[in-house]
Order: C-alpha cells, then sequence, then structure tokens
C-alpha cells in the first residue's frame, strides 16, 4: 500500500532522498530533516496508513520493535541522557504528514527544545466517571 502524494511513501521508494539509519522488511527509520535535537529519528511502516487506527496490528508490532531497537541504539551511541518516543494522530495532535510513524527524540536534562505540560491539577472524581461510562459503552 502507497499513497502516491505520500513523502514518506516517495521516502520508501526512494523518489526523494534522505537520510536512512536503518531498514528492514516492514519499517523504515530516518533522521528527521526539522529535528527538535540532534538525532531526532523518525520510524515509518513501509506500507502506507494514515494513523494508528489505520494499521494492522502486526505491522505495528513491527514498526513499535523497530523503535525499541534504534531508542536503544541511540541512547547507546549518542549518549543520550534519555528520550521522547512521540507518536501524533491527526492534525489537532499535531501530525503534519499522514502516513504513520514515530518520532524518537533524543534529549538532555533541562533541555528546552521540547516540552510535555502535564497539568498538575488533579481531576474531578465526576469528570473521571463521565468519561469511563462513554470509554465502557
Amino acid at each position: 500500500m502507497e499513497d502516491k502524494d505520500c513523502i514518506f511513501c516517495r521516502i520508501v521508494k526512494r523518489e526523494i532522498a534522505s537520510k536512512i539509519v536503518y531498514e528492514n522488511d516492514y519499517t523504515l527509520a530516518f533522521l528527521d530533516i526539522f529535528p527538535i535535537s540532534k538525532g531526532h529519528t523518525i520510524v515509518i511502516p513501509k506500507n502506507h496508513y494514515n494513523n494508528i487506527e489505520d494499521i494492522p496490528e502486526r505491522e505495528l508490532i513491527e514498526v513499535v520493535k523497530t523503535v525499541k531497537l534504534l531508542a536503544k541504539v541511540l541512547h547507546n551511541k549518542l549518549n543520550l541522557e534519555g528520550y521522547n518516543v512521540l507518536q501524533n494522530n491527526f492534525k489537532s495532535a499535531g501530525q503534519v504528514v499522514n502516513h504513520f510513524h514515530f518520532h524518537i527524540i533524543p534529549r538532555k536534562i533541562n533541555d528546552s527544545r521540547f516540552r510535555l505540560k502535564i497539568p498538575r491539577e488533579q481531576a474531578q472524581e465526576e469528570d473521571l466517571d463521565e468519561i469511563i461510562k462513554y470509554i465502557k459503552n
């Protein structure tokens, strides 16, 4: 499966040059050309799926295995203090390329290149119960 207009599909077909760091039968990983930090890597399935809702589980497993492998390699080879593994779905969540993918973002303590703000205000019990009703029904 491919989308002829998808930049990541074009990278898989080698129509667009990229700095490939890893490839197997199911996945391709390359350096992000707009990196948040040095070593920022994108991992994709070779087949085209728009988001996590579309990718079959067997291919999702292969992508996650590649993410784990490369996260360990980057951590050790680049002497990282940490890394984020990020996967966005749909525009409102920050997905820019509509081809399922993960970002592995190298981090250093106190860097300011990327921040995820986690609320410090605890949710109300009734709000949590309301969400549970929607999910379980």
